[in-house]
């Protein structure tokens, strides 16, 4: 499809040759890195400082959730612990050489990620941003009795900090108001997206493709909008997940996703590879399940990384237990990838001491292998090596040491910290019950574009289409000058999928939109409808406003956890820190003998997920209005847009304009019934109104054109005129969104039904191939008449 590569093979024997892994290829001292000027007597204690941190807490935690924590012994948790104890390593080493402006993503067990972050953020900062930072946060240091002075030296301002960030991070482990997510996350869920943490994700690998588009994310603004020159101001993603995840799918689709070629290449126009370190923490069981001569046929998952680039993705297996070699990989990883030579996959090896979670009895695991690695805890081992290490004084030329009582002194400090904000979480408010549903879907509105993005790259002149006689053109070309308008007003959005760039997609709906806005802005993916939603929402909460394409609807079910579980949750489980705007447009319906496949309407399956907005237009005038309202939405959008309707001609003007989300729009007023439908089934409820007007019978036809919100007022307004009312969808009759409606309807205007509510659609089957049977299986007109008359209007 791209006609600037030629594919031609011609079947000479020969080899393919891999490159070497490397395994474990940090075998430095701690005196060497002092020696090199890489490592101080403070960044040590700072290391391993951040490595108590992480077990005090979870320490904590585990006695808490088991009654045995004296200091809260009045205190019931309730929650998850999904504890990380062993691993501090991974997570301190890897996180303590990122920069301010990088973002990183964490799974179900991500305590530890979530504090170093936090931490390493607090240390990395300029003393004016840690003031600001001070400022904002200035509520939950009174929480703790605390205050602070902007002139206090920078050490205490940094000593406040830290309080405050380990007392919301405890405070949204026992689900209070002042922790980060506001207590509706939880620690499974917990994020920071002020301080660049996009969040831990109970669903096991469910962040990847996240991180992955927040890495495409970073790279089109530093490459392409700001066309960064310096590789150090250059964003990059630190991706942390369990050796579990990288059995998962949509895994797998991300990393293909990040090592696509077209990003390095030259197609798009800076070759600078997708900026993401994909950290494997293997720490050997992905819940019970043995990764090494149990569940996986390799001896290291680092072996994945040939199947998606010809480097290997640089990668490399590391000493996770080593916080050293920890750092030392990730900052070559780091180095690489901001000279645009990513994305980077790095496998820890590691442990968790403990099961996969309390509930855990650990019948699986043999007490040898847990006393092997505990010999080689990553703690006592970094304790032994720093009292060994003799540093050059900072400022003076002395030498000096770290003593056990520098470290004994240093733990004492790190448990009472610890203990002393759990204690404050424990007495902070719950949240306050009016604020169940607060932020299920985002209240963030922007007001037109920021200046920054509104002057919009235009590689040709925008397309015009030619209306006829009467102002129209098709829906598919009224959809495409939608996407034309946005991606001209704001340089944030972007369209992305399979098969839409050179080839216009599956309906032609994108074409022009390559020559116009070029393949930074306007690129295809492989066929992997999970990684291309769950790359549209790291994007989303990092600045974009993208709009992915599912060919059809039918697809979707490959993508649900990504739409259902990401989408449609971040807003709330973030407690209302991000908003993600973004469009997933897909096609629904029969009537092209397509079959059970490629055929169904599935819009249900969306309605029924709280924070998502559902979007279904019949025409082409609405089908423009509708997509430019929803690209310019801070929330999800479902864009639903049928088959059949492409090809329908309708008045579209050549001006500016909007058709708002969540109001309906009554197509034909009558007084005898209400028809209520929406996408092309409207359509066939005009046909069948002329029917009906024949026969004296006057409908009123409502489409609802947005799903969710659902304007129920309209046909509540309707219905006390004609008392009567019936729904007719394409929609199997099942659990359908017609089935709701009708719900709706009986709750707010029962009393002025004459009769029950009817509703037509297809029958509980399966669409079938075949022209007489697909006849039969969708609703039209002569149907709808029929059903009417039979109905209601039975004495005519």
């Amino acid at each position: 499809m791209v006609k600037e590569i030629k594919v031609q093979f011609e079947g000479k024997q020969g080899k393919l040759k891999f490159k070497t892994i490397p395994v474990c290829s940090y075998q430095k001292s701690i005196q060497d890195e002092i020696r090199e000027g890489n490592l101080t007597k403070k960044t040590c204690l700072e290391l391993l400082e951040q490595m108590y941190l992480i077990r005090a807490l979870e320490e904590m935690l585990a006695q808490v959730a088991r009654g045995l924590y004296k200091p809260l012994s009045n205190f019931s948790y309730v929650g998850p612990t999904h504890l990380s104890i062993g691993q501090e390593a991974t997570s301190v080493g890897a996180i303590s050489v990122l920069k301010p402006f990088d973002y990183i993503t964490s799974s179900h067990r991500g305590h530890g990620d979530a504090l170093a972050r936090g931490y390493s953020m607090i240390k990395s900062i300029d003393d004016e941003s840690l003031v600001s930072l001070l400022k904002r946060r200035e509520k939950y240091l009174n929480a703790i009795e605390e205050s602070y002075n902007p002139e206090d030296p920078r050490e205490t301002l940094e000593e406040k900090a830290l309080k405050i960030h380990i007392y919301r991070m405890v405070a949204e482990l026992f689900g209070k108001a002042d922790g980060y997510c506001r207590g509706v996350g939880g620690g499974m869920h917990i994020a920071d997206f002020e301080l660049g943490h996009l969040g831990a994700n109970a669903i096991v690998g469910g962040h990847v493709p996240i991180a992955t588009g927040a890495a495409i994310s970073s790279r089109y603004k530093d490459q392409y909008l700001n066309k960064n020159k310096d590789p150090e101001k250059n964003s990059l993603v630190l991706c942390l997940a369990g050796d579990g995840a990288y059995s998962n799918g949509v895994v797998l689709e991300s990393l293909n996703l990040a090592s696509m070629a077209q990003f390095k290449n030259g197609l798009m126009s800076e070759k600078f590879g997708v900026p993401i370190i994909f950290g494997i923490v293997n720490n050997q069981y992905a819940m019970s399940g043995q990764e090494y001569g149990e569940i996986t046929g390799v001896d290291y998952l680092a072996r994945r990384a040939a199947s998606f680039d010809t480097e290997l993705m640089h990668a490399e297996v590391v000493d996770g237990m080593n916080v050293m070699a920890v750092r030392d990989a990730v900052k070559r990883a780091s180095a690489l990838i901001r000279e645009g030579k990513g994305p980077v996959l790095l496998e820890f090896m590691t442990y968790r001491y403990l099961g996969h979670s309390l509930s855990d009895p650990l019948s699986y695991r043999d007490k040898d292998e847990l006393s092997f690695w505990q010999t080689r805890d990553s703690i006592s081992t970094f304790e032994r090596k720093i009292l060994d290490a003799i540093f050059d004084k900072e400022k003076e030329r002395e030498e000096e040491t770290i003593t056990s009582q520098e470290i004994q002194e240093l733990k004492e400090r790190v448990y009472k910290l610890i203990e002393d904000m759990a204690v404050y979480a424990s007495k902070a408010p719950y949240p306050e019950e009016d604020a169940l549903l607060t932020y299920v879907f985002s209240p963030k509105r922007e007001e037109g574009v920021p200046e920054k993005f509104s002057n919009s790259k235009i590689l040709s002149s925008l397309p015009r289409y030619q209306r006829d006689g009467e102002g129209r053109i098709n829906t598919r070309l009224a959809i495409r000058e939608a996407i034309i308008e946005e991606m001209a007003r704001d340089s944030r959005v972007i369209i992305f999928g399979e098969d839409i760039a050179d080839y216009g997609g599956a309906f032609g709906v994108t074409g022009d939109l390559l020559k116009t806005f070029g393949r930074d802005r306007v690129f295809n993916t492989a066929i992997s409808e999970a990684a291309i939603v769950g790359a549209a929402v790291g994007m989303a909460m990092t600045g974009l406003k993208p709009i992915v394409e599912i060919m059809y609807n039918d697809f979707i079910t490959q993508a649900m956890d990504q739409i259902a579980n990401q989408a449609a949750k971040w807003s709330y489980m973030s407690g209302g820190q991000i908003s993600v705007p973004m469009v997933l447009r897909t096609t629904i319906g029969g009537g092209r003998g397509y079959a059970g496949q490629h055929s169904q309407s599935l819009e249900a399956l969306t309605t029924h997920i709280p924070g998502l907005i559902v979007v279904a237009p019949s025409n082409a005038y609405d089908s423009k209005g509708l997509l430019k309202s929803a690209i310019r939405e801070n929330n999800p959008v479902i864009f639903f847009e049928h088959q059949l309707v492409y090809n329908i001609l309708g008045e579209v003007p050549t001006e500016e304009y909007l058709v708002p989300i969540g109001k309906a729009r009554i197509i034909k007023e009558g007084s005898d019934i209400t028809i209520i439908s929406w996408s092309y089934m409207v359509e066939e409820c005009i046909k069948a109104s002329s029917i009906l007007e024949e026969k004296g019978i006057s409908a009123e036809i409502i489409d609802i054109r947005t799903l969710i919100p659902l304007d129920i007022e309209t046909i509540v307004t309707s219905i006390k005129k004609t008392n009567k009312a019936i729904i007719v969808a394409q929609e199997v009759t099942q659990s359908g969104f017609s089935a709701e409606i009708v719900s709706q309807i009986v709750e707010n205007s029962f009393d002025w039904l004459d009769y029950p509510v009817i509703r037509l659609c297809a029958p509980n089957g399966i669409p079938p191939s075949a022209r007489n049977l697909e006849k039969l299986f969708l609703p039209d007109a002569e149907k709808i008449v029929r059903k009417i008359e039979e109905e209601f209007f039975y004495n005519l």
